[in-house]
């Protein structure tokens, strides 16, 4: 619906009486002026008792398997807009499936009048790469004006659609259970080491400790980054192995792949003032940066310690908005510092 339409609509039903119409029942808030709806018509009735047709703003609200309803789009605080993203040339309206979405809102705020096809293939299961394509099209206008602003596809980019489509229907995505379980047993054989040498040999055991966090965090990785089965069920494998969040690693690190350096969103960059992935404003500079090939290392060794409690924060921030899984995540973390703190003396799991 042309904007001009849409702000006819609020004005139609809102407080003020035009051309003879007004409506007692509620003040509809004002529209941005970059408000994109669908319309449907609805009948009006004027205080002579005749009736007018006009058109009313309207929006989408989704459930949990992308199965979407019209809905008004004006509530009694605002009006709700579309929510535009590209995925594999069409163009679908996201503003009723954003707060369905089980990674969380934010993910589909990002990607408002972008293209999302790569993220959509590389992050998302068989049956997600299936559900987004009953979510309710982009408007033909809202589509046209998104589409001659939007870069086109690039032959690279069509051609390596093209190669990830074979490779996963040859095979190559299938899981390797036995180098699974060889993965998980350098894991456990580490733990284990570390465990009977606390006591006879503390800096062996921190020593192995390190490796066992470290072999941790690189096999939660795997998991947090999985869209199988098998994946999904080894989720939680970081939170009790290593300590880092499932919630907290997607969020940052998914980010990350999703919106590869891109300066104020990408925070796996964001490293200043210890260390600068690229030269800064003259005015944010540091006297660091001449020498951060010399002491990168002391940087780097913090960061464990810097994500474990950005970790914690996640959780209870995640529990508090009633994020998916949030309560289980922050009870396996918990389980993590019972065993490290019941097993580790201070002396030996603070080095590792």
């Amino acid at each position: 619906m042309k904007l001009h339409q849409a702000c006819l609509a609020i004005a139609l039903v809102g407080s003020t009486s035009v051309n003879g119409f007004s409506s007692p029942r509620m003040t509809m808030p004002s529209v941005s002026r970059t408000a994109r709806f669908s319309a449907v018509v609805e009948e009006v009735t004027t205080t002579n008792g005749a009736t007018a047709s006009m058109e009313m703003p309207t929006a989408w609200e989704c459930d949990e398997e992308a199965e979407c309803v019209e809905v008004p789009a004006c509530n009694d605080e605002e009006c709700r807009t579309t929510l535009d993203v590209r995925i594999h040339s069409k163009w679908y309206d996201l503003s009723g499936w954003r707060k369905a979405h089980p990674a969380g809102a934010h993910w589909i705020d990002w990607y408002d009048g972008r293209d999302a096809t790569e993220v959509m293939d590389a992050f998302h299961s068989a049956k997600g790469r299936e559900m987004y394509k009953r979510l309710p099209a982009s408007a033909p206008d809202t589509a046209a004006v998104l589409e001659a602003s939007t870069a086109p596809y690039s032959q690279t980019e069509l051609n390596f659609r093209k190669l990830r489509a074979e490779l996963e229907e040859d095979g190559w995505w299938n899981r390797d259970f036995v180098h699974e379980g060889t993965l998980l047993a350098i894991w456990t054989s580490l733990f284990v080491g570390a465990t009977l040498t606390v006591e006879s040999a503390p800096p062996l055991s921190c020593f192995l400790l390190g490796l066992t966090m470290t072999n941790a965090g690189w096999l939660g990785h795997d998991y947090i980054h999985g869209i199988d089965k098998f994946a999904n069920f080894m989720r939680p494998f970081a939170a009790v192995a290593a300590g880092l969040g499932p919630t907290w690693w997607s969020d940052k690190h998914n980010k990350h792949h999703a919106l590869t350096n891109e300066m104020g969103v990408d925070e796996d960059i964001a490293t200043d003032p210890f260390l600068f992935p690229y030269a800064p404003d003259p005015e944010n500079d540091s006297p660091l940066r001449k020498i951060q090939h010399l002491i990168f290392f002391i940087p780097f060794s913090a960061l464990f310690a810097l994500w474990r409690v950005d970790t914690l924060q996640v959780a209870v921030n995640g529990v508090e908005e009633k994020r998916p899984d949030a309560k289980n995540e922050l009870w396996y973390l918990l389980a993590h510092y019972a065993v490290l703190l019941t097993i580790f003396p201070l002396q030996v799991w603070v080095p590792a």
